[in-house]
């Protein structure tokens, strides 16, 4: 008995799968062709995306080549419409590169501006470098309140970019007459065991320098386009252009 029940019970859902197979048959097929289709369109997007990116990275590395060969032309051509239209975070990449570019080619003010809008990326890495580039840009012809603020974001005891933060202070400070600070400046960066070895290094070396060289100064870094790799390295953000001293050693 129980088995008629069950032969009526499949017979009825048959019937209740081929009535609603003949009203939505059709449109299942649809989303199904459709849903494969999105899928394959996705592939090609993708792959397309990554050859992009590849190629503006090819470019990148080009121009930089150009660029530390001392052709800045060249490299401006190469950079520029990247620094407009490059994919994802390319075109924010090429336009610090080109930032560099142009501050080495005596561009200032149009180096100037691309810092400026870099400084507020979203990129904390990318933002901060750009902020760097531009105190040292500016650390000539601006006044310390100026770069201390622009350099504020940098300062906070848990960023890895404040020690290079205090070393451009400290070169402000230098130019503006006030050696004794500056040297005490460049010695406590020497002297903190949390700061890079290399600008460690530099910082006491400067120190030094200026303590037995009464006339002697400190030249900021040139940027040029080669020289744009801080970004790259998170844990290395001192990775800037180094400041170079002039005059005389005893």
């Amino acid at each position: 008995m129980s088995d008629i029940f069950q032969e009526v019970e499949e017979d009825v859902r048959r019937e209740r799968y081929e009535k609603l197979w003949k009203e939505y048959g059709n449109y299942i097929i649809a989303l199904a062709v459709l849903i494969v289709a999105a899928v394959a369109a996705w592939q090609v997007w993708l792959r397309y995306d990554l050859g992009q990116r590849q190629r503006v990275s090819d470019e990148l590395q080009k121009a930089d080549q150009v660029a530390t060969s001392g052709n800045y032309v060249t490299a401006e051509t190469a950079l520029a419409p990247l620094a407009k239209s490059a994919p994802g975070g390319y075109e924010d990449l090429a336009k610090f590169r080109l930032a560099g570019v142009y501050l080495a080619e005596g561009k200032r003010d149009q180096s100037i501006d691309l810092l400026r809008q870099l400084t507020s990326l979203s990129d904390p890495i990318l933002a901060s470098a750009a902020r760097l580039r531009l105190a040292w840009t500016l650390a000539d012809a601006s006044p310390k309140p100026e770069i201390v603020a622009l350099l504020q974001p940098l300062a906070g005891k848990d960023n890895p970019w404040r020690f290079a933060a205090s070393e451009v202070i400290a070169y402000v400070d230098l130019k503006d007459g006030n050696r004794n600070q500056a040297i005490t400046e460049y010695q406590q960066i020497a002297q903190d065991a949390a700061a890079p070895q290399t600008l460690r290094q530099r910082a006491g070396g400067i120190s030094e320098f200026l303590k037995a060289n009464p006339q002697g100064t400190v030249t900021p870094p040139q940027a040029s386009g080669g020289s744009a790799e801080a970004p790259a390295k998170a844990a290395a953000p001192a990775a800037a252009p180094a400041p170079s001293v002039q005059g005389k050693k005893p």
